[in-house]
């Protein structure tokens, strides 16, 4: 299949856009590799406890849920962990504008595997959030009265020093694994990240911020995290 060639294009930009492509189609060989390595993982951790959550969404709001009930009937749960602390103002900029994309992916994803967003808030705020931002997907659940977080290096010092989290679990003859969890200190679920994916197609590149832009502030992120010395 010959490349495209598209209107008016000059041999030089032909030539360094055909370079480029072989960077691409490296890129995607690298991205399948590391996540075919990451299949092969080992079984991690038991369970540590079947903790107890509230539910974040409209109709079932504030009722007790066990982490493996999550599951649902799937064997494999994905489940976000993000920055909304009991005493935030507002949640994470940057996890909102994840949790907006995860939203209207789940329906996808839940085919084959289950897929949920928590947080440390209460679920009255949860859901406070969820409806302003229109989440209508994804289950949501509060781990406001579970040490969850905490075990699974959620949060730092306080559970207002929240961080975001994306943890896989997996069913494994009647027991409960961690299988893999992000790691990494930036860019932790960069390639599942719709604005600075779309942004990086753009003449311009992403924006030097630090954070994308929002509609809305959360004070306690700016003093607490943005402006930390």
């Amino acid at each position: 299949m010959s490349a495209p060639r598209y209107p008016n294009e000059s041999k030089a930009y032909r030539a360094a856009r055909d370079s480029l492509l072989k960077d691409e189609r490296e890129l995607v060989k690298k991205v399948k590799a590391v996540a075919a390595k990451r299949r092969k993982l080992p079984p991690g951790g038991q369970l540590k406890e079947d903790y107890v959550f509230q539910w974040a969404n409209d109709g079932k709001l504030g009722k007790s849920v066990k982490f493996s009930e999550l599951f649902g009937d799937k064997n494999t749960l994905l489940l976000y962990s993000f920055m909304f602390g009991p005493n935030w103002d507002n949640p994470c900029l940057s996890c909102t504008s994840l949790v907006d994309g995860f939203d209207r992916s789940w329906y996808q994803v839940s085919r084959d595997a289950a897929f949920v967003a928590i947080a440390k808030a209460p679920a009255e705020r949860i859901n406070a959030w969820a409806k302003k931002r229109e989440w209508s997907q994804i289950p949501l659940v509060s781990g406001f009265s579970s040490p969850f977080q905490a075990d699974y290096k959620c949060q730092g010092d306080s559970d207002d020093m929240q961080l975001p989290v994306m943890h896989v679990f997996r069913k494994q003859k009647g027991k409960i694994f961690h299988f893999w969890a992000t790691e990494l200190s930036g860019n932790h679920v960069d390639t599942v990240w719709p604005y600075w994916n779309l942004m990086d197609f753009t003449p311009e590149g992403r924006p030097d911020i630090p954070v994308p832009p929002q509609n809305f502030r959360s004070e306690f992120l700016e003093k607490h995290y943005l402006n930390k010395k």
